[in-house]
C-alpha cells in the first residue's frame, strides 16, 4: 500500500485521539452518556488506526503477535459503544435496537475471538469469520449513516421555522456523510483482505479508496467537532428561515 493511505488513516488516529478527549472531558461536566460513548469509540478506533499503520509508514517491522491482537481487539471493542451511542442518541425506546446492538456485538466479539484464536490475524475473504467480523463492524456505519440523514430531515425543518440553529441541523449532515465515508473505508477493507489473500500487491484504486475515505471522514468530523467561525456564519447566512404563524 502506499504511503498516502497510511498517512491518512495516522491522521485519523490523530483526529480520533483529540475527539475522544475532547468528548470524555465533555462527559466529565454534563454526565451525558452519548458523549463518554462516542468519546470511547474514538479512543480505541485510536489505538487500531495509529497502531496498525504504525509499523509500514516508520518501516520498523511488524509489531509482536501480543501488541497485534492488543490493536485488533482496540477497534473491536471500540465498536460496541459506538452502537450503543447511536441506540441511546437515535432509538432509544425501539426494542429492535437493543437487539440490533446484541446480535451486532455478539458477532464481532464471537467472530474475532475466533480469528485471533491462533495468535495472530489473518484478513482473508477465505476466512468466514473475517467476513463475519467485517459485517460486525460496517453494520453500524451503515445504520448511523442511516440515522443521521433520516434525522437530519427533521431538525432541518425545525431549522427552518426557526426552532434549530442551523448549524445543529448541518452537523447531522456531517454525522451521516461520516457513516457514509466510514462504509467506503471498510469496503476498501474488503478489498485489501480479497487481494493480500491473493498474494496480490494492493492496488492503487483500492489504496485510493482507503486514503481517500479516511481524509473525508476526519474533515467532515473536524467540521462537526471544531467548526471554523466562518464555517458557521457561511451555514447560518445560507440558512432559510421561514417566518412562523407567530410572527404574522
Amino acid at each position: 500500500m502506499a504511503e498516502d493511505a497510511y498517512i491518512a488513516s495516522i491522521a485519523a488516529g490523530a483526529f480520533f485521539l483529540i475527539a475522544s478527549v475532547r468528548l470524555i472531558r465533555l462527559h466529565r461536566r454534563t454526565r451525558e452518556r452519548p458523549e463518554l460513548l462516542l468519546g470511547l469509540f474514538f479512543a480505541l478506533s485510536a489505538v487500531y488506526y495509529l497502531g496498525f499503520n504504525a509499523p509500514s509508514l516508520f518501516r520498523f517491522g511488524e509489531w509482536p503477535a501480543q501488541i497485534e491482537l492488543v490493536v485488533e481487539w482496540a477497534y473491536v471493542l471500540g465498536v460496541l459503544p459506538y452502537l450503543l451511542f447511536i441506540r441511546l442518541v437515535f432509538r432509544p425506546n425501539a426494542a429492535w435496537a437493543s437487539w440490533s446492538v446484541g446480535t451486532c456485538s455478539a458477532l464481532l466479539l464471537l467472530s474475532t475471538l475466533m480469528l485471533t484464536a491462533g495468535g495472530t490475524v489473518e484478513y482473508s475473504l477465505a476466512d468466514p469469520w473475517f467476513c463475519f467480523q467485517w459485517a460486525g463492524y460496517t453494520a453500524p456505519c451503515l445504520w448511523l449513516a442511516w440515522e443521521a440523514m433520516l434525522y437530519r430531515q427533521n431538525v432541518t425543518k425545525r431549522a427552518r421555522i426557526g426552532l434549530c440553529p442551523p448549524i445543529v441541523a448541518n452537523r447531522y449532515l456531517l454525522i451521516g456523510l461520516f457513516g457514509i465515508f466510514q462504509v467506503l473505508a471498510c469496503l476498501a477493507d474488503l478489498s485489501i483482505a480479497n487481494e493480500i489473500g491473493n498474494k496480490m500487491t494492493v492496488s492503487l484504486f483500492t489504496d485510493a479508496l482507503l486514503g481517500g475515505a479516511e481524509i473525508a471522514s476526519v474533515a467532515v468530523l473536524w467540521l462537526a467537532f471544531f467548526p471554523p467561525l466562518f464555517y458557521t456564519r457561511w451555514i447560518t447566512r445560507r440558512a432559510v428561515i421561514l417566518p412562523t404563524p407567530m410572527d404574522g
